[in-house]
């Protein structure tokens, strides 16, 4: 590896908030990042445009736990309700960027929400939200913003569910390519902040091609002080990699989004438990 290219670095760290569990599971994860980075963080609040339609309906009505009563659902109301997850989502921006001595930024757009989120994240290097956003039902597969976001965000993008964090052991795809040569620089930093222990997931389909991937990173990574264990991946799917991360028990992956096809790619992340960090191929993401 280019040792020009040791160093990660991410100025720019957007964080996508609404009243969601996801959603401070995001804000966690991404003040935590931009510490350790030295990054400024951007708080993004989208006043769903969808949901002002459906209120402004003669027809809806709220229906009110226990569920034995209902009321008029009207513009006025939706509009009080978002400018209230508004300002709470930006209390616990302000709250947690100052315990970390983060700069941040807020601010509310109005839209549909994977557009506006998706075009923000042409302004950052990095994209951190909740992989289920308002949480309607008991959802775990991936949201609509959520997917939206791995298909068209140019930047690095982190997946988090509810109440779960970056934690050890991190785990990253290696195939030799320039963009999972990205993906092992990120994911040695965050190993180094998160345990020091990293496990590099070799995918190769022969031996010789494991031990040759292994002795390019090996000198680098015995550099940066890690505890480092390689397994070798021969089988590039959904599948395999989930068992792979399952049988390491990984507390997040760092994936290129060249190991896996989109299709692949969104059964893998229906199905997965920990965070995981998509970097990108292209020019986006870290520089």
């Amino acid at each position: 590896m280019n040792a020009r290219n040791d160093e990660v670095s991410f100025r720019r760290i957007l964080v996508a908030l609404d009243a969601s569990n996801h959603s401070l599971a995001a804000l966690e994860a991404a003040v935590e990042l931009a510490a350790a980075m030295k990054a400024e963080l951007e708080g993004l609040y989208v006043e769903d445009v969808k949901l002002l339609r459906v209120a402004s309906s003669p027809v809806t009505r709220e229906v009110r736990y226990p569920f034995v009563s209902t009321a008029q659902l009207d513009s006025e109301y939706m509009e009080r309700q978002l400018r209230a997850q508004a300002a709470q989502a930006r209390r616990a921006l302000l709250t947690a960027c100052e315990k970390q001595k983060v700069k941040w930024t807020f601010r509310i757009v109005r839209g549909e929400v994977a557009h506006e989120i998706v075009a923000a994240a042409e302004e950052v290097d990095m994209l951190i939200l909740g992989r289920v956003s308002r949480p309607l039902v008991r959802q775990i597969r991936l949201g609509s913003t959520a997917l939206a976001a791995v298909v068209h965000a140019p930047c690095c993008v982190l997946l988090l569910k509810r109440d779960m964090g970056i934690v050890p052991p991190v785990m990253v795809a290696y195939d030799g390519s320039p963009a999972a040569q990205r993906a092992l620089r990120i994911a040695t930093r965050l190993a180094r902040k998160n345990g020091g222990y990293l496990a590099v997931l070799v995918v190769a389909d022969t031996s010789e091609v494991e031990y040759r991937l292994q002795a390019e990173t090996a000198d680098w990574l015995r550099r940066q002080g890690l505890l480092v264990r390689f397994r070798r991946l021969s089988e590039v799917s959904a599948p395999a990699l989930l068992q792979a991360l399952q049988a390491e028990r990984s507390g997040a992956l760092v994936l290129s989004d060249t190991i896996l096809h989109l299709a692949s790619l969104q059964r893998f992340l229906d199905e997965v438990d920990c965070p995981v960090l998509l970097v990108r191929s292209g020019a986006g993401g870290a520089k």
